[in-house]
C-alpha cells in the first residue's frame, strides 16, 4: 500500500505525539501504524524540531524554520497538519490547499478569529478538490453536536475549567490584572460567545472553534472559561438542547506532560483522524 506523505508544521507537544504516532509507535497503543511517512517539519524554533527528530526511527529528510521555499517542499508531500498557531493556519494551510494538498488544522480558533478566513479556506478546497480535516480536540459529544444540528439545535454551552497554571502567560488575565496564584476557589475569568473566547484565549479552547463549527455557530455558541485551584485535569463540560433532546458530556483531561495549557486528548483525537483518513472503515458521524 502506498504510504500517504505528511508534513508537520509544528513540533511541541501535540506535534511531537502526531509525529510519533506517523513514525510507527505512539498513540496509546505502541504501534500506531498509520499507513503515512514524515516528510518534513517545520517550528520557527530550531531546538524544537532536533529534539523531535531525534526521537524519530525514520527521520524526515527535510527540516525548516520557516516558509520559504513552501511551494516546492509542498510537492514532497499528500497532507500538511498545522499545530503550530492561529497565524500558522493562514501561512501554511492556503499555500497547500492551492497547491491541491489536504490539510489538517489543529488551532481552530484561528478559523474564527480571522475574518473571511473559513470562508477563504472553503472555496479554495472545493475548487482543489482537497480534504479539510477538524479534529474534535480535547472534547466528545461533537458526533451528536453534528447529528443533532440537522434537526435544529437551540443552545450549546461550554464550560472550561483548568488549574490556574493553565492560564499562565496570557494576555486577556494579565490586562484583567488577574492574580493566578492567589486563586484560593473556583473564579470564573470569561463569560461570553466562543468567537470572543478563542480570540482571548487562544492557547486554551480551539475546542470552542470545533462546536461552533460543528453546532451553531461562534455567536450563538456560549463558552465559560474557569480557573479552580482545586482541579488536577482539564476539564471540558458540554451542554446542548435541540429537537433531538438534550446532549451532556464531561471530559475530564489528562494535561499534556509537555504543555499543561493543552489536553493529551488532543493529541490522540488528532491521531485518530489520521487514522480515520488512512484507514477505509470509518466508525461514527
Amino acid at each position: 500500500m502506498t504510504k500517504i506523505r505528511v508534513g508537520v508544521v509544528g513540533c511541541g507537544a501535540i506535534g511531537t505525539e502526531i509525529c510519533k504516532a506517523i513514525d510507527g509507535y505512539g498513540g496509546g497503543d505502541g504501534d500506531a501504524d498509520l499507513g503515512m511517512e514524515l516528510k518534513f517539519l517545520i517550528d520557527s524554533h530550531p531546538e524544537r524540531i532536533e529534539k523531535l527528530r531525534k526521537s524519530l526511527i525514520k527521520k524526515p529528510a527535510i527540516i525548516k524554520s520557516d516558509s520559504m521555499m513552501l511551494d516546492k517542499i509542498l510537492t514532497e508531500v499528500d497532507l500538511l497538519i498545522e499545530c503550530a498557531s492561529q497565524a500558522a493556519v493562514r501561512e501554511f494551510a492556503i499555500p497547500a490547499l492551492k497547491k491541491g494538498k489536504d490539510v489538517m488544522i489543529l488551532s481552530v480558533g484561528a478559523l474564527l478569529c480571522e475574518p473571511g478566513l473559513f470562508e477563504e479556506i472553503e472555496r479554495i478546497s472545493k475548487e482543489k478538490g482537497c480534504k479539510v480535516y477538524i479534529p474534535s480536540g480535547a472534547v466528545a459529544g461533537i458526533d451528536g453536536l453534528k447529528s443533532g444540528a440537522i434537526g435544529g439545535i437551540h443552545s450549546v454551552v461550554l464550560t472550561t475549567i483548568k488549574p490556574p497554571s493553565g492560564f499562565a502567560g496570557n494576555a486577556y488575565v494579565k490586562e484583567k490584572g488577574i492574580d493566578l496564584f492567589s486563586i484560593e476557589k473556583e473564579e470564573t475569568l470569561f463569560t461570553g460567545p466562543a468567537k470572543e473566547a478563542v480570540r482571548l484565549f487562544p492557547e486554551n479552547v480551539n475546542v470552542a472553534a470545533s462546536l461552533s463549527l460543528a453546532g451553531i455557530g461562534p455567536e450563538a455558541t456560549r463558552v465559560k472559561i474557569v480557573a479552580d485551584p482545586s482541579a488536577v485535569e482539564n476539564v471540558h463540560e458540554i451542554e446542548a438542547r435541540g429537537e433531538f433532546g438534550k446532549l451532556f458530556v464531561r471530559v475530564e483531561n489528562v494535561p499534556s506532560r509537555a504543555n499543561p495549557k493543552t489536553s493529551y486528548l488532543a493529541a490522540l483525537s488528532a491521531i485518530a483522524t489520521l487514522k480515520s483518513i488512512s484507514y477505509p472503515i470509518r466508525v461514527g458521524t
